[in-house]
């Protein structure tokens, strides 16, 4: 990382106002105690230079941790009051109100910019702009006639298509003729949930056509101008639709946005309704095009992709000349061709070597350039001889690229203009820009440059809603745009008139491509068109809340899963911050997926900073500049293109900095100042990663707020915060937090570092940051808590259950709040419970569980391993107990709607006897009714067709359930749904599945009843009782210092906080177990509840948070004695619904025979399995065959014969698997017979 410029001068809005930091109004007083409205922790930290002004003298243990103490230990503020602790240090009280600002502010970043901001901004950002970015890029449309001369009447008709202004109008459903009120026709999302629709909006285009027709002219004969155009024959500008396009929930188009609605309170948005389904884009990395990409292989490389288009890629590569294999030159790839780069200088309006030299502008030219150079001249002159004379480069350059398989449209100067560079004019900057390039590569080679990392974050952007929305409609687009001019061309070679422009765009070519594409996942290739990508867009996952946000801030890596992926799946420094480092799926896709930091937003298309703003900063621009004046100097490249020179690069950046903190640039500009390579970045594109960070500087001089706490815009107003991103965050020193600033000399930390961080514990991901003591538990725990068993666990389910029909869901019936806190989970969202304490979390949803009281110990051996043991008791209190929702559909057509061509007999929904299962719980209209109890093969919708055939649904063996609600509705497409949701209340009973926040899972052992627990002198009996080898071996302490803290905290601790990173010390959680009267280190003295015995050891028994995973035993428990078997082998089917049989593979059947049990396996595998007969002849030993045939007397005689020995005595009976019978047959069948040999038992 490179050193930061420290200058004293201050931000340019920083206030010379000295005032109290933050007002001390949200002091609570209980009792006799003080607390602050956020418990922190204040350790012994010197007073500031202040005058000599100290604070009161209070009692705080030395190895308090950040934030984690309740201030009612300190002192009254008001009355000078003192407390009484062992150790009394001075304390600085704007140290706790500077806490209480990072708090506030990272209230306020969460309620403001929401942590699905940047896909709606995204979506936002396409709606307003890129959609019509899109179609202003289109080129005029020209439709030829089909030149049928069996058609020709007159001349042949031409006609121009152009595409203008494009609207989207508000989602409604879409009638014909319909006299309801507007207020009726609005489409909601809760509308295209239950009838299976998409929440789409009509997308209109202004087309205007123009039909003419070409007449020969008076210079046809000389062969100069044959046509000319004659006069229009028809013009019409008309609004088309040209399809419909997907709408974001909560995005500016959506009605819940409009009306400030919400249909679920856990529901921010972020997704989209296709068919019905809950559809998400996982954000894609890409390569960042807009910079100079130095390779080192296969071939030292400096390339510039402006777009995503490769033939427009420019690439200056060292390779070895075709004239003298022994000397590296440097060549010019350039629209298909190759050319010497020398020549391509000379093109550009070089006059000289000289001047091309210092156009690249190289201080130390060792040996090796130098040579380079030269061959590269010699190669120049051995292609083209005389190209330094006027014009002969460019006509030799011109000659080249109209050689090339796809050679551009207009003259050289032309095509250069439009694909060299195109944001830089003259062709005089692009020779400096192109020389640059030729400096970074000699650099490079040489070993002075570095080459880039494609793995590193300030290398890559983040393809949200709009870039992938553009990529996939682009293809759309230009297929419906095929299918109309070729419809148009068979009208144009006709006598008739055309259509109306209508007939010919098909909406439905864009509407159906885009919902196959959301439906499929398959999305367009960022390159290559004609090939699509999987894993952009995933369904919404929402067995919690906190499952559903996690899904939304994912980002994904392009790449073959199980290819060769170098350092791609390693942790790299640039997501510091940015990505959370723990957050990644196991298996092919670790570290291909990644989760963003709970605090990084993703930057949006920014106002780019005008180059008079550069200007005034101290930049000098291309046009403006001499040779003479390069040298030497930092470049600066704005989005990646060289706008100019600057002597100063500190001053340059201070004062660029300064506007940005002035408001007259945006706030998401970034920049970077690269003093190794001497060039100063400044980027606004979209895509990239910022987080927001303190200004240390100004900490000092924030302005009072009276009535109430800060905004976050209101901080970044004053300069207290400021956005940084990833490239300009190597510029910085940050500070890990507030206590980091004051320790030690203070105003040496205050002129060194630059920034601070809000907190530690946001450099994680969502699902991380909430974990207790995380940075106490090996990381794959870690890993796994947040990845698997967060997003499995059963607790806060939907808030608008009557407006869904989730095919699956879960729901605890008494979700609780964790004891614990962390900074991240009392952040989150905002506060605007009317009910419990002022210290309750904003976002419980996040944490699905309750709290339980969990003894390590061993109970009569029921808890090996994993195994959990469980009070029967609390259960029937109702502890983890959930309910669990099913739900069916049933569809018909509706043939009002849908017209069918050719009769087919009509069904509907209706009552009817049935031999499938019973129909006592169906109403009249087949469906059943509120509250009715269906059992096992009950039907559950009732189908009848007019010939009185039965096309019920029943339920399998397996379900079962009473009847939560029924929904009936239809589709768009003509068909009529219905939905029946069962509920079942389940307990947890043997073999379910339980997990800690710390990657502790177990399945339940054994439920005992309460007298058999152990108990401890105040009556409380463990509800959960887990074995103690477990932590050693899953590494897991944390969960330890969990029970103890919740401990402490339930006998009315002040330790509330378990953030990760700046957590409580040991000494600090012992300390309050034993002021509350407990152990140190929590273990007590229980009794055995079946002896009443005094236990020999002390038991540790805490409150520990669990959570109820979605894995039950009654959806995975199998069992079967006979039943279906497969029609070909016999044997048992395998589907847990068909009521197939448990695979039994070659291990189970290794076990069973190292335990001798002979018989069982002989059971298991043969006769509850594939027993089958078959007749062998002893005297041959082949397969006899049970046949009729005559005996001697003329009778006809059924029976086993053997027709090898043409006789039916010495024929057995043997038993067989039916494997080993069919395996037989299909040899038999291909002329290979076996013989059996066979004993008399």
């Amino acid at each position: 990382m490179e050193d930061p410029e420290i200058t004293g001068q201050q931000s340019p809005n920083a206030t010379s106002i000295v005032t109290d930091l933050m007002d001390l109004d949200d002091i609570i007083v209980e009792g006799n105690e003080v607390q602050f409205a956020m418990d922190v922790d204040l350790r012994a930290i010197p007073s500031l230079k202040d005058g000599g002004h100290t604070d009161p003298l209070v009692q705080i243990p030395g190895d308090m941790s950040h934030m984690d103490v309740d201030l009612r230990v300190i002192p009254s503020l008001k009355d000078g009051g003192h407390a009484d602790p062992p150790v009394q240090v001075p304390v600085d009280k704007r140290i706790a109100s500077l806490e209480k600002l990072c708090k506030e502010a990272s209230r306020s970043f969460f309620r403001e910019t929401r942590l699905v901001s940047h896909q709606i901004n995204s979506y936002n950002d396409f709606v307003s702009h890129g959609l019509q970015k899109m179609f202003d890029s289109l080129d005029e449309v020209t439709v030829e006639p089909d030149y049928d001369p069996s058609k020709k009447v007159g001349p042949w008709r031409h006609a121009t298509i152009k595409f203008g202004r494009v609207e989207l109008e508000e989602p409604v459903f879409w009638v014909d003729n319909c006299d309801l009120d507007v207020e009726t026709l609005k489409l909601k999302p809760k509308h295209a949930r239950l009838q299976k629709m998409t929440y789409s909006s009509k997308m209109k285009v202004e087309m205007t056509v123009q039909v003419y027709a070409l007449h020969k002219s008076d210079k046809a004969k000389t062969g100069e101008d044959p046509f000319i155009q004659g006069k229009d024959i028809m013009k019409e500008t008309k609004w088309v639709t040209i399809g419909k396009l997907p709408v974001m929930v909560k995005s500016n188009l959506c009605w819940l946005h409009k009306l400030q609605e919400s249909e679920c309170e856990y529901d921010f948005g972020g997704y989209f309704l296709i068919k019905g389904m809950e559809k998400v884009f996982v954000a894609e990395e890409q390569r960042c095009l807009s910079r100079i990409w130095i390779n080192d292989s296969p071939t030292w490389e400096a390339c510039y992709q402006r777009s995503q288009i490769r033939r427009e890629k420019i690439s200056i590569k060292l390779v070895q000349s075709n004239n003298d294999g022994f000397r590296k030159v440097i060549n010019l790839y350039f629209l298909g061709a190759t050319i010497p780069i020398w020549i391509m200088f000379f093109a550009l309006g070089v006059s000289s070597d000289k001047e091309a030299f210092d156009i690249i502008d190289i201080e130390e030219c060792d040996a090796s350039m130098a040579n380079i150079i030269s061959a590269t001249i010699t190669e120049s002159h051995e292609q083209c001889e005389g190209f330094q004379r006027e014009g002969r480069a460019s006509e030799y350059i011109d000659k080249l690229i109209r050689n090339t398989k796809f050679p551009p449209k207009g003259s050289f100067d032309e095509y250069i203009g439009r694909h060299m560079f195109p944001d830089v004019s003259g062709n005089r900057s692009k020779a400096l820009f192109l020389g640059y390039m030729v400096r970074c590569l000699l650099l490079a080679s040489s070993g002075n440059r570095k080459s880039d990392n494609r793995d590193d974050f300030r290398n890559k952007r983040l393809d949200l809603p709009c870039e992938l929305l553009q990529r996939e409609l682009w293809v759309h687009i230009m297929h419906a745009q095929k299918r109309m001019v070729k419809v148009m061309q068979r009208h144009l070679s006709g006598d008739g008139d055309l259509q109306p422009l209508e007939c010919y765009v098909h909406a439905s070519i864009v509407t159906n491509g885009l919902n196959r594409a959301f439906s499929t996942g398959s999305w367009c290739h960022p390159f290559n068109k004609r090939e699509r990508c999987s894993g952009i867009v995933a369904t919404l996952r929402r067995t919690n809340p906190l499952q559903m946000m996690s899904d939304m801030r994912k980002t994904r890596q392009w790449v073959a899963y199980a290819g060769k992926a170098g350092d791609a799946r390693y942790p790299n420094p640039s997501y510091w911050g940015k990505l959370c480092f723990l957050s990644t799926p196991d298996g092919e896709k670790c570290g291909f997926v990644k989760n963003l930091a709970i605090t990084a937003i993703v930057s949006r298309l920014a106002r780019e900073p005008s180059v008079e703003a550069l200007v005034s900063c101290g930049m000098k621009k291309l046009d403006e500049l001499l040779l003479q004046e390069i040298s030497g100097k930092d470049r600066i490249f704005l989005n990646g293109n060289l706008v100019g020179v600057c002597a100063d690069s500190v001053e340059f950046v201070l004062h660029l900095r300064s506007m940005r903190r002035r408001k007259q640039i945006d706030a998401q500009v970034e920049i970077k100042r690269d003093k190794q390579n001497k060039e100063v970045r400044i980027f606004s594109d979209p895509g990239r990663i910022l987080r927001p960070l303190l200004i240390v500087e100004n900490l000092r001089n924030i302005m009072n707020r009276k009535n109430g706490s800060y905004s976050f815009q209101e901080l970044m107003d004053q300069n207290i915060i400021e956005l940084i991103g990833v490239e300009e965050e190597e510029d910085i020193r940050c500070a890990y937090g507030i206590r980091h600033l004051f320790a030690g000399d203070e105003e040496k930390n205050f002129s060194f570092y630059t920034h601070c961080e809000l907190d530690p514990s946001f450099l994680l991901g969502l699902s991380c940051s909430i974990i207790p003591f995380a940075n106490h538990d090996t990381a794959k725990r870690i890993l796994m808590q947040a990845e698997k068993i967060s997003q499995q666990a059963i607790g806060y389910s939907t808030t608008n259950p009557l407006f869904r029909v989730d095919t699956h869901s879960h729901q605890l019936y008494y979700p609780q709040r964790p004891l614990f806190k962390t900074v991240a989970a009392d952040c989150l969202g905002k506060r605007d419970y009317t009910s419990g304490s002022k210290h309750d979390f904003a976002r419980p949803e996040y944490f699905n569980g309750q709290n339980a009281i969990v003894s390590i110990s061993v109970h009569q051996g029921f808890n090996q391993e994993d195994s959990l043991v469980l009070n029967r008791a609390s259960l029937e209190r109702g502890m983890f107990r959930t309910q669990h929702f099913k739900s069916y559909k049933a569809l018909i057509e509706n043939k009002e709607i849908t017209k069918r061509l050719k009769h087919k007999e009509n069904i509907n929904f209706g009552k009817t006897p049935s031999k499938k299962g019973l129909v006592d719980s169906l109403d009249i209209d087949g469906l059943p009714y509120i509250g009715a109890s269906l059992q096992s093969n009950d039907i559950i919708i009732g189908k009848v067709s007019e010939s009185g055939e039965d096309h019920s649904i029943k339920l399998l063996h397996t379900e079962k359930g009473i009847v939560e609600k029924v929904v009936l509705s239809a589709t768009d497409d003509g068909t009529n749904s219905a939905f029946v949701t069962l509920r079942q209340t389940r307990s947890p009973r043997v073999g379910d599945k339980f997990a800690s926040m710390h990657g502790q899972k177990g399945v339940i052992g054994f439920l005992d009843s309460q007298e058999n627990f152990p108990f401890t002198h105040q009556g409380i009996v463990p509800d959960i009782v887990i074995n103690p080898h477990g932590f050693p071996t899953r590494q897991t302490p944390g969960q330890l210092l969990e029970a103890a803290l919740g401990k402490g905290i339930a006998l009315g601790g002040a330790t509330r906080y378990a953030t990760p990173f700046t957590s409580p010390s040991v000494e600090v959680i012992t300390e309050q177990l034993h002021k509350a009267g407990f152990s140190r280190w929590g273990g007590e003295s229980v009794i055995n509840g079946r002896t009443g015995e005094r236990a020999a050891s002390p038991v540790f028994t805490g409150p520990t948070f669990y959570q109820r995973l979605h894995h039950m035993a009654e959806d995975k428990v199998k069992f079967r004695n006979t039943g279906p078997v497969h029609p070909l082998t016999r044997q048992p089917v395998e589907d847990r619904r068909r009521y197939g049989g448990v695979k039994f593979g070659e291990m189970e059947r290794d076990c069973l025979l190292a335990h001798g049990a002979a018989a069982n396996l002989h059971e298991r595998l043969f006769l509850l399995s594939d027993v089958s007969r078959l007749h062998v002849c002893r005297r041959c030993q082949h397969a006899a065959v049970v046949v009729s045939r005559a005996d001697g007397g003329g009778r006809k005689v059924r029976g086993p014969y053997c027709r090898f020995c043409r006789s039916a005595e010495e024929v057995v009976r043997v038993s067989v698997p039916y494997g080993a019978k069919i395996l037989y047959q299909e040899l038999f069948s291909m002329g290979i017979c076996l013989k059996f040999d066979t004993e008399l038992i």
